[in-house]
C-alpha cells in the first residue's frame, strides 16, 4: 500500500480547523498536511488608518493585498470603536463602495468584515490591477490601500501605469515567527516532507536558514505565484512547479499533478 504524501505548508493556518479550505481539501484527498507559520506580526500606525476608515467619502474604494492588512482594519476598529459600530455605520458606507483583494484567503477575511471582495481570482497584484481598471477610472478620487511594509510595488506601479490615485497606509511589519525553527526541528525528526510549498517570499526568507540546517533531501519544492517563485530561486532552490492562483483547490492540484497523484 502506498504510504500518504506528506506536504509541509509554509503558512498561517487558519484558526478552527473547520474553517480552513487547506486543511480540510488536503485531507479528503488522502495528503497527510501539515502547516507552520514563517511569520509574525507587529501593527503600527493604526490611529492614522482608523482616521481614513471614518471617511469613506474621501476614496473611491479599498485594496487589500493580504489578510493581514484586513486583520488591521478589525485592529482598528478594537482600538478606537467597536464591530458593532463599524456594522452599523461606515461598513454600510464601506460596501457601497468596490473592495478588491488578492486570493481566497484575503476575500474570506474581507467577507467577515461585511464587504464584497472583488477580484478574488485575479492570483497577482499585476492581475488585480486589471480587475481595478474595469472599475475605477483615472483621476478619480484615491483607492485607500493598508499594506505592510514588506509589500512589493506591482500593485502600486500598476495603478501609477494606469493613472489610477491611491493612498497607502504601512501598517505592519513582517518578522519571523520565533517558534518557527523548533517546528521545523521536531517535525524533520518525526521524517521529511515530499512536498514544501513557500507562500510568499518573506516566508522564503525567512525559513531558508531553517530548512538548510535540517537538510531536506529528496523532496519538491512549490510555490503560490510568480513572486514567490522568484524569491526561491534567489534563495537558490529548485522550484518544481508555481500554483497559478493562491487556493486550496489550485495548489492541491499542482501537488498531485508533481506528486504522480491521484484524488
Amino acid at each position: 500500500m502506498a504510504s500518504m504524501t506528506k506536504v509541509l505548508l509554509l503558512r498561517a493556518p487558519k484558526e478552527g480547523s473547520d474553517q480552513d479550505p487547506y486543511k480540510e481539501l488536503f485531507a479528503e484527498s488522502g495528503l497527510d498536511e501539515t502547516s507552520f507559520s514563517p511569520l509574525s506580526f507587529e501593527f503600527f500606525n493604526l490611529e492614522k488608518l482608523y482616521s481614513h476608515l471614518i471617511k469613506p467619502n474621501d476614496y473611491a474604494g479599498l485594496v487589500f493585498t493580504s489578510a493581514r492588512t484586513v486583520q488591521a482594519v478589525h485592529n482598528c476598529l478594537q482600538e478606537f470603536s467597536t464591530f458593532q459600530e463599524w456594522k452599523e455605520g461606515l461598513q454600510k458606507d464601506w460596501a457601497t463602495l468596490p473592495s478588491y483583494s488578492v486570493g481566497t484567503s484575503t476575500a474570506l477575511a474581507v467577507r467577515d468584515l461585511g464587504l464584497t471582495p472583488l477580484g478574488e481570482e485575479s492570483g497577482s497584484a499585476t492581475n488585480l490591477v486589471k480587475v481595478i481598471k474595469e472599475g475605477i477610472s483615472p483621476g478619480c478620487k484615491p483607492l485607500l490601500i493598508p499594506r505592510g511594509e514588506m509589500a512589493r510595488e506591482e500593485l502600486t506601479i500598476g495603478l501609477q501605469a494606469a493613472g489610477i490615485c491611491f493612498e497607502v497606509d504601512v501598517v505592519y511589519q513582517t518578522i519571523c515567527n520565533p517558534s518557527l525553527e523548533e517546528s521545523i526541528t521536531k517535525y524533520f525528526e518525526a521524517g521529511e516532507p515530499d512536498v514544501i510549498v513557500f507562500f510568499s517570499p518573506s516566508g522564503v526568507q525567512f525559513s531558508a536558514d531553517i530548512l538548510k540546517k535540517v537538510r531536506p533531501g529528496n523532496l519538491k519544492f512549490v510555490s503560490i505565484g510568480p513572486t514567490t517563485t522568484s524569491a526561491m530561486v534567489e534563495h537558490g532552490y529548485k522550484v518544481a512547479a508555481t500554483s497559478a492562483k493562491p487556493n486550496a483547490q489550485t495548489l492541491l492540484k499542482t501537488i498531485l499533478d508533481i506528486t504522480d497523484k491521484v484524488s
